[in-house]
């Protein structure tokens, strides 16, 4: 029992560190993953998921052992996709893969994130550990930072915490207490291949890569500073996949008055947002409000966007209920310039002059 215990603590599931933002918006891990699913899959079976652990908007392919009964999935390989190719990241010799999802969490004080996952270790009827843990990838490596372990063995459950034995009691209490001042954003995108004693078929693998719907995008806020024609300005920016993205309407009342001014409009019956330009803004309350300074999630804007009668291909998330769109990318549909000057950390909009690459 000691044993499957310790193979336990040592095997958790998947929690990483949040450091980048985005969402997948594009699918050139395919083939990398392809040729990695290729080599590694064996007639014993397999099991890979495809699942964003660093929010960077591309999937890390992760790959364990088939399943068998004892439920669980032991680590034989994570890599991520840099540089046109996969690259292997480094993990913990008896990890697990999570089985049972991943679950998105927010600190509300502070903005970090944290990723959660958990697995079933069965030993038999009767017998068996649920291992509930967080996960943190760092300079390429898979490490696991915390777990709370219940240990069932037919009328006895004995529980631990980071390795320690605790009563029932304080594991609850500890257990319920690990989400206070946290909030669950939810569930995101996992895409599971699982396959016993074959190789994955070709279709079988596009499949997997098709059914994979990318995560929630972390959007870091923008410390940035900001000039619109020469003068500093206040509004609330954020970080996602090294562009900035600012809210529809905050970007609107800062331009109003000016060459590049845009009314806003939302047709709820077509659920489309519409942009005309050279038209004065109309206000509809809350813009240009001040940020609390925390991150965010953002999920991509699934709404049509219309620029003066056109449909216009313009990247967007919707953070907290409101639209942010990349900035180059307003800049060029309405007719500004975007700067940014490295040494001042300054991004500058010009209304007067057209946008230039």
């Amino acid at each position: 029992m000691k044993k499957r215990m310790l193979c336990a603590l040592l095997s958790l599931s998947l929690v990483l560190a949040l450091s980048v933002p985005a969402l997948a918006v594009d699918r050139d891990w395919e083939s990398a993953y392809r040729s990695v699913i290729n080599r590694e899959a064996d007639t014993w079976g397999s099991y890979f998921q495809l699942v964003d652990l660093n929010l960077d908007g591309t999937p890390e392919l992760i790959q364990g052992g088939y399943p068998g009964s004892g439920l669980f999935s032991i680590l034989e390989g994570v890599y991520t996709f840099e540089n046109g190719g996969a690259k292997a990241l480094k993990f913990g010799e008896y990890d697990k893969l999570s089985t049972s999802g991943y679950n998105l969490y927010r600190n509300n004080a502070t903005g970090a994130y944290r990723i959660e996952g958990g697995y079933m270790l069965r030993a038999g009827a009767g017998y068996y550990t649920d291992v509930t843990a967080t996960y943190s990838l760092n300079n390429g490596t898979l490490k696991v930072t915390d777990a709370y372990v219940k240990d069932t063995a037919g009328n006895t459950v004995t529980y631990y915490i980071g390795g320690t034995k605790v009563s029932a009691s304080k594991y609850n209490s500890a257990y319920n207490a690990r989400n206070s001042g946290w909030t669950r954003i939810g569930s995101f995108g996992v895409s599971e291949l699982m396959k016993g004693y074959k190789k994955p078929t070709s279709g079988e693998i596009q499949t997997f890569f098709d059914q994979y719907t990318g995560s929630p995008a972390l959007a870091t806020y923008s410390t940035h500073k900001i000039q619109v024609d020469g003068k500093p300005v206040s509004i609330a920016a954020y970080g996602i996949n090294g562009n900035n993205y600012f809210k529809l309407r905050d970007l609107a009342a800062l331009l109003n008055g000016t060459e590049a001014q845009f009314q806003v409009g939302w047709n709820d019956a077509a659920r489309t947002i519409t942009l005309t330009t050279g038209k004065a803004y109309t206000a509809v309350g809350g813009e240009l409000a001040k940020a609390d300074g925390l991150n965010r999630f953002g999920t991509a804007t699934d709404s049509p966007i219309y620029i003066d009668g056109a449909l216009a291909d313009l990247t967007a998330y919707n953070i907290d209920g409101n639209n942010y769109f990349k900035l180059r990318d307003l800049g060029k549909a309405l007719g500004f310039n975007v700067g940014w000057d490295d040494a001042t950390r300054t991004v500058s909009i010009t209304t007067d002059e057209p946008y230039t690459e």
